[in-house]
């Protein structure tokens, strides 16, 4: 479970930017629901961003999402090869680096990893560890002149640390110790490689492949997705799957070889929703099977593509960022599947959900702990600029009080983030 993410200059993100997933003690929203204790941490199991669009919200989400892209692409590169750098362009101050970190759970350990960069270099680069009974530790801090390494808890950087094994600039040293087999570096980097998954509210194409493989052929997963499928209330419970043999000779000619291999790997998997069929009296006399992509609403598809990944985030105990969560879904279903992430049995391994929405009958103490709200804004600058619900303060040095209606201060305008017209667009007042 991810415990904190910082960001500097990433896209709108210019100042560097916090966010804290550690559930406050001082709140008893939810009857004192929405956190997995893990490592000792009470950690929120949900976060909902709010924010008007061109707000910076999705960039919060790719600034997590490009961290994860460059730890597992640099080792790739070849010296003198370019990094994935985007930084706040709307700005006369100097070029300098973008920077992440992101202190997360794993099993029974933290750890706090970070790295500076530009397109052409790692400017630095750290990483700290606290273990079960031990104190905290720095395992290695990198620099734009020397390597420190914790020769006791970190010795497999030793042969980076000493140059007898040669680390780019444009390389993280994480990244390559883990290529050459070191045990702490593998965790860390599986961790961003397993326990992380994006998707996008908008676009479920890169996430319905995942849905149909599972449904098709993985017997526990199918149980569970069957099941996510039928409390959403679509009008179906089954679905039968059906995976296209591929014709090679019929492909196209000049296809790319990975395309190709894609195919082999990932077959088209066809999928049809059991409708129950009536007669006149109501009594159900068979059943008719209708194309998903063809026949079914977009929301719906929406939801069925969507609930593998949430299925297996629920059961792996995974991350899951959604970036419009709400789109093209009734609010009572956007409400449950939040609740299905808040609500988790808390002997369980903790798993989360993280999410834009512009969907404000979510902003209620009885579905989101105050600790759970983010407002994104951007200032008089075009920087994007966080607030938490928690740490919102009026001119008069008050909070808001828990009795206090949140969905209609927030669209009253008296926690942000939310949009401002100048002219009335229309001619009409209000």
């Amino acid at each position: 479970m991810i415990i904190s993410f910082t960001a500097e200059n990433f896209r709108s993100i210019d100042e560097s930017i916090t966010l804290s997933f550690e559930a406050s003690t001082g709140i008893k929203d939810m009857e004192n629901r929405g956190y997995s204790t893990i490592a000792n941490t009470r950690v929120l199991n949900a976060m909902a961003f709010f924010g008007a669009n061109s707000s910076g919200k999705s960039n919060v989400f790719k600034a997590v999402n490009r961290m994860r892209s460059v730890i597992l692409q640099s080792v790739r590169l070849n010296a003198g090869e370019a990094l994935k750098y985007d930084p706040f362009l709307l700005s006369d101050k100097l070029a300098r680096p973008t920077t992440f970190e992101i202190e997360f759970v794993d099993g029974t350990d933290r750890f706090k990893y970070g790295f500076s960069y530009t397109a052409e270099r790692i400017e630095r680069e750290w990483l700290i560890a606290k273990f079960p009974k031990r104190s905290l530790k720095t395992l290695f801090e990198r620099g734009p002149e020397e390597i420190v390494i914790d020769e006791l808890n970190f010795a497999e950087g030793l042969p980076i640390q000493s140059g007898s094994i040669q680390l780019n600039e444009n390389r993280l040293l994480i990244s390559l110790a883990a290529q050459l087999g070191g045990v702490v570096s593998k965790r860390v980097i599986e961790w961003f490689l397993t326990k992380l998954r994006f998707a996008s509210g908008l676009n479920d194409r890169n996430y319905m492949r995942f849905t149909r493989e599972n449904l098709h052929a993985n017997e526990e997963y199918k149980s569970g997705i069957l099941q996510f499928i039928s409390s959403m209330d679509l009008g179906f419970s089954e679905v039968r799957t059906e995976q296209e043999d591929i014709n090679e000779m019929a492909l196209p000619k000049g296809l790319p070889a990975e395309l190709i291999a894609s195919l082999r790997e990932h077959p088209f998997i066809t999928a049809n929703s059991l409708h129950k069929k009536y007669n006149a009296d109501g009594q159900e006399v068979g059943v008719v099977e209708f194309d998903i992509d063809e026949k079914e609403s977009d929301g719906t598809k929406k939801l069925f593509n969507m609930a593998g990944p949430i299925v297996d985030a629920l059961r792996k105990g995974k991350t899951l960022f959604v970036d419009e969560l709400d789109s093209q879904l009734h609010p009572l279903l956007t409400r449950k599947i939040v609740n299905l992430f808040n609500c988790q049995d808390n002997g369980r391994e903790g798993a989360q959900l993280i999410f834009t929405t512009h969907d404000t009958n979510l902003l209620s103490k009885k579905q989101l702990r105050r600790d759970q709200v983010v407002f994104v804004e951007k200032d008089n600058k075009a920087m994007t600029r966080i607030t938490p619900m928690i740490d919102i303060k009026f001119d008069n040095g008050t909070k808001p009080r828990t009795d206090s209606n949140y969905e209609k201060n927030y669209l009253e305008g008296k926690y942000g983030a939310i949009p401002y017209f100048a002219t009335d667009f229309d001619g009409c007042g209000e």
